[in-house]
């Protein structure tokens, strides 16, 4: 550890010698202490030259990872063996030896140049929580370190995994988890006294060039400016199933870093509403100062609340916690960001502000019903199933319409997950709706399947994404935690460099 701060190990992406230089410099600009090299990863001719990476701008760590605990490096020692021996007589400051394989290999290979080896164990996903524990209590041979891994749920981890590792908190060990709870584990690593912990390259723009090898793994700038607020600094977290496509996390990211608050933003993946609503405590127990939440737990979350706010109050839905010693204070800033760009789009003549219709019956949907009735605008909702579209029409006052008879409407709201990549098919036929010269406003951003945009082009009406509707409502959480939103500049700048299309 660097102080308080955990040494900050960067694992890079590179398969090739010349990307991995190009990464090193990266990763130590971005304040790495580390940076990891998967020999596992580079192809046999690759790993011949890698004594072309020293000198490098940071200290190296040379990782060897095997099939069997997830990487793509041979299983057998007899394989491994040359290939780890080969990178002891290099300048690597750290080994990683996998406990299982390389433990013989351990007394040969120090005098090689470098000083610190790791004994790593990527355990089997169905590695109960208590051996897990068990292991980590476990102390490693003098001069090394130990790092334990294995896939967890956030429930697992706030019910069995973290009050043990709180308990008996160790400066020679290091537990990551991998899957939904992998990000917050890290995030808790300073708290928890490990002496490392494994970060990616920065993600600057919205998407990044090539995926991260552990997606469970934090930007490294993140976590280096969050460290260095000290370990009470808070964490917000998004809720919901599935989250990995979310940019909530770098939209907060970057609006903390522009006005020097020190916290982190991380996107849990939570299975089901019993650990949804389990979760919640233990969260705010543990600095979590809020939460947004998205599809499917909007419902769930509103009803875990104390107080309620008036937006998730008219929506029905919650889409924003605020925890507050025992309180729970719920809101709804879907509302505050559809509200803003009806306003916007009818005051520039984008929309002739008459009516308009919801494509949808979720909660996306009932935040636009009800700031279509704030705004005394006709809506019409419809959805697959007519019976919540019903449903939905009946509590805002909005009129159903069923899919098999259209009618024109200036201005389409899609409010469905159609055009992520697990969306499903678009089953309302959207052409069929919009008036020609219209326009379609997407709560979807970003569509992996441009479904929604090209019926758009069939009608000739213009398109949005819903970039701006996701800066929009996270702006507004982000007053809320902070005491005020982005700097207007700020908040156009974030629209205008991100993929919002209209």
């Amino acid at each position: 550890m660097t102080g308080d701060v955990p040494l900050l190990i960067v694992t890079l992406p590179g398969r090739t010698i010349e990307a991995l230089r190009g990464e090193i410099p990266d990763a130590r600009t971005a304040g790495a202490d580390v940076a990891e090299v998967r020999l596992d990863r580079l192809p046999p001719t690759e790993r011949e030259r890698i004594s072309q990476l020293f000198p490098a701008a940071l200290p190296l760590l040379a990782t060897l990872r095997s099939r069997t605990e997830g990487g793509e490096g041979p299983d057998r020692p007899e394989e491994r063996g040359p290939i780890l021996e080969a990178a002891a007589q290099l300048p690597f400051l750290w080994l990683d030896l996998e406990e299982a394989r390389d433990l013989p290999l351990a007394g040969r290979l120090r005098p090689g140049g470098h000083s610190i080896q790791v004994l790593s164990a990527h355990l089997p996903a169905a590695t109960p929580p208590a051996e897990l524990v068990r292991r980590a209590h476990v102390a490693p041979p003098p001069g090394t370190l130990r790092k334990l891994v294995v896939a967890s749920s956030v429930g697992d981890l706030l019910r069995e995994i973290l009050p043990s590792l709180e308990a008996t908190a160790t400066d020679s060990t290091v537990v990551l988890t991998t899957g939904a709870s992998g990000p917050l584990l890290r995030a808790w690593s300073m708290r928890l006294r490990f002496p490392f912990v494994f970060a990616r390259l920065p993600s600057d723009r919205i998407r990044d060039a090539e995926a991260p090898v552990e997606p469970s793994q934090i930007p490294v700038d993140r976590l280096r400016f969050f460290f260095e607020g000290g370990a009470d600094r808070p964490i917000f977290a998004l809720l919901g199933r599935p989250v990995a496509h979310s940019q909530s996390p770098y939209l907060h990211s970057r609006w903390m870093r522009s006005l020097g608050h020190r916290g982190l933003y991380v996107a849990l993946d939570i299975a089901s509403e019993s650990e949804f609503v389990e979760a919640l405590g233990p969260l705010a127990a543990h600095g979590v100062l809020g939460v947004n939440v998205t599809h499917p737990w909007k419902s769930a979350a509103l009803a875990s609340a104390t107080r309620v706010g008036r937006g998730a109050e008219l929506c029905g839905t919650a889409n924003c916690l605020t925890f507050d010693g025992g309180d729970v204070a719920a809101e709804n800033t879907d509302l505050v960001a559809i509200l803003r760009r009806l306003e916007e789009l009818r005051g520039d003549g984008g929309w002739d502000g008459s009516e308009l219709l919801v494509v949808g019956a979720g909660g996306a949907a009932a935040a636009t019903l009800a700031a279509a009735r704030e705004l005394q605008v006709r809506g019409a909702v419809v959805a697959r199933s007519t019976e919540r579209a019903a449903a939905l029409a009946e509590r805002f006052g909005a009129t159903s319409v069923a899919p098999t008879e259209p009618r024109a409407f200036p201005l389409v709201v899609h409010a469905t997950d159609v055009g992520r990549g697990d969306g499903g098919p678009l089953e309302v036929p959207l052409r069929d709706f919009l008036a020609p010269g219209g326009r379609v406003l997407d709560w979807v951003y970003s569509a992996d399947v441009p479904v929604v945009r090209e019926a758009a082009a069939a009608a000739r009406a213009t398109y949005e994404d819903g970039w701006r509707l996701l800066a929009y409502q996270a702006a507004a959480s982000f007053g809320i935690w902070w005491g005020s939103e982005p700097q207007p500049g700020e908040l156009a700048r974030t629209i205008e460099e991100g993929p919002c299309t209209g």
